[in-house]
Parts: structure tokens; sequence; C-alpha cells
């Protein structure tokens, strides 16, 4: 017996639902077999077997959090967006400068800036843009010679701020959210539980009646597939 705050399921917290609902298809589609091997395996059943499923949707990705997210991640890549124009300015008056100054893009902490940006790594963004503006501060009356609006420094650090609140915003929600699971995890381990049920009886009743359904009610397969899933909706998003 697993102790109390274990995970007794091998897949992220949001995907086990995901998972449930792969395995839900299969017994509405395979529902008069099973209803055949056992009573259990009725309409009731299955109504129950989707309100956990809902339940533990809102208890992993609740609606209102999940929105908020968005909301957040939309704005972070904005403002990383946003950080292109300025970058490219950068890079040109350094090159105007490079007989006082001497320091090269690379060294600026520009290649590394733009490359977390392509990334989408708000973290990295952030930790290379304070490089940035610590080396514009430090090269300001170089660069200010050659035409550099000091501007562009007091915009960088607005971003730095922007960056900062909403890195803080969505660990605070993801922190909550964690904290919420991790306190009913009796809950969805009681899901991973039937859904192992399921998918133990599925593969004993089609082993040899139908090996390749039995395939079908495997846990791994079933995980691999959510990932897959998921995997071509990121690429197909970009």
């Amino acid at each position: 017996m697993k102790a109390l705050g274990i995970r007794n399921y091998n897949c992220k917290d949001e995907e086990l639902s995901v998972i449930c609902r792969y395995a839900l298809s299969y017994l509405k589609r395979d529902l008069a077999d099973f209803a055949a091997f056992s009573p259990v395996f009725n309409e009731s059943y299955v109504e129950k077997f989707v309100e956990k499923i809902n339940f533990i949707d809102e208890l992993v990705s609740p609606k209102l959090e999940t929105d908020e997210l968005k909301k957040i991640t939309a704005r972070l890549y904005s403002t990383m967006d946003s950080l292109l124009d300025p970058v490219a300015k950068i890079r040109a008056y350094l090159r105007l400068a490079k007989g006082s100054i001497g320091v090269s893009a690379k060294d600026f902490g520009l290649t590394l800036l733009t490359q977390k940006i392509a990334s989408r790594d708000a973290e990295g963004v952030h930790q290379n843009l304070l490089i940035v503006v610590a080396y514009l501060k430090k090269y300001e009356d170089a660069l200010v010679a050659v035409g550099f609006d000091k501007a562009i420094i007091e915009q960088l650090n607005s971003d730095v701020s922007s960056i900062t609140d909403d890195n803080q915003l969505q660990f605070d929600i993801v922190s909550k959210r964690m904290a919420t699971v991790q306190k009913n995890l009796a809950v969805l381990n009681d899901l991973y539980s039937q859904l192992t049920d399921l998918l133990s009886i599925g593969r004993s009743m089609y082993k040899t009646a139908d090996p390749q359904k039995s395939k079908e009610y495997v846990f791994s397969s079933l995980k691999k597939s959510v990932r897959n899933t998921k995997h071509k909706k990121t690429d197909t998003a970009k």
C-alpha cells in the first residue's frame, strides 16, 4: 500500500483525465461487450466515470485559472516580441561605437537574449535582459555619442518589470494549483484505480477474442497517444 501524498499513476496530473477520456471512448464503443461480461458495466457506470473525469479536469486545470494563465502567457510573449526592435537598434549602435567600446553583441548579451525570445523562455529572457540593461548603463555615454536614445533603457527597464510581474503571477497560480492537487491526491488515485481496473478487464476480455482491441486497453499506449496528440497540437500552433 502506497503512502498518502504519493501519486499511484505514472503520468502528469493533467494527463490523467485525458487518458481516462481515451479509455472512455473505447468503453463506450465496446459497452455491449463489457455489459455482457458483467452487469457492473452499464450506462450508470459510464455516467459516474464521466463525472469523476470532469471533476478531476476542474481540479487539475480550473477554467478560470487556465484562462488567466493563457492571458499572462500571451502578455509575456507580446512583451518579449517587443524587445526585438530595440535589440536590433542596440546592435546597430554597438557597431557604430565599436571603436570606443569594443564589446560585441554576443558579449553584450544580445545574441542569447534573441535566442531566449525565439524559444519563448520568459525566465531566460528576464535574466539576459538584466545583463543587457547593465551593459547599456555601463557604456551609456559612448553609445549616446553615436546617437543612442536613452529612452530605450527606460523601455527595457519597464519590460524587465513587466516580465518579473507576469512570471510571479504565473508562479502564484501554478503553486496554488499544485497545492490543491496535492491535497486531493486521493481523488486522483481513485480515478486511476478505476481506470486500471477498466483497462485490465478490457485486456482480459479481448486477449484471445480480439488481440488488437486488447492492445488498446494498455495504460502506456494511451499515455503515448495523449502525448503524441499534444505534440501535434503544439506543432500546429507554431
